[in-house]
């Protein structure tokens, strides 16, 4: 029986047989380049193996969506912190520069202000840190409290440079969840569960 080489993978031009059979080596070299003997069964995959292959895949692929959707628990403590941690540093920057900030917000956005040198208030805009903030679809500002008294959506907490600020609280909610933003009065703000 002859030996052939087959097809070269992409091509359509069988290579001719050889006359005498090829031993070690040359029969390495050649599977290497992809080509066989011509008495072998080239063999596809099968149906089962196919299905196999797709189950795992959707699989997969099913974590994978899990893991990127946002958790409404997840995305509301990360709006928490990210509020706790601005408005901390918002009283720092107002202490340090002896400069009164105030903050606001109501609904789905919230921003800091400066008062200028005429007593006026204007708001921060191209401030890198406190710049007008939206927050993401499902999260919401619901109430503000200062010193222990409910607020009206848009009042402004003074952010004083003093060392002495009022104690607030701020209730952010998401779904049946919510959590504050509080601040002690001594410059601490932290987030707080409900």
């Amino acid at each position: 029986m002859g030996w052939g080489w087959g097809e070269i993978i992409g091509g359509s031009h069988p290579i001719p047989h050889l006359a005498s059979p090829l031993k070690g080596e040359e029969l390495d070299r050649l599977a290497l380049l992809g080509l066989r003997r011509a008495d072998e069964q080239q063999r596809g995959f099968t149906l089962l193996e196919m299905l196999v292959v797709l189950v795992l895949a959707s699989i997969m692929l099913s974590f994978a969506a899990v893991q990127l959707l946002p958790d409404e628990q997840a995305q509301l403590k990360e709006e928490s912190e990210r509020l706790a941690f601005l408005m901390e540093q918002a009283g720092a920057s107002a202490r340090a520069g002896g400069q009164a900030l105030a903050w606001s917000g109501s609904g789905k956005e919230y921003r800091f202000w400066r008062r200028n040198k005429q007593g006026e208030w204007r708001r921060l805009e191209q401030d890198v840190l406190l710049r007008p903030r939206s927050l993401p679809d499902g999260v919401r500002i619901a109430a503000l409290e200062i010193g222990g008294r409910a607020a009206q959506p848009g009042d402004m907490l003074l952010l004083s440079p003093e060392s002495a600020a009022p104690v607030f609280r701020v209730r952010l909610v998401s779904g049946e969840r919510t959590l504050g933003v509080a601040g002690d009065g001594m410059g601490a703000v932290k987030v707080v569960k409900q």
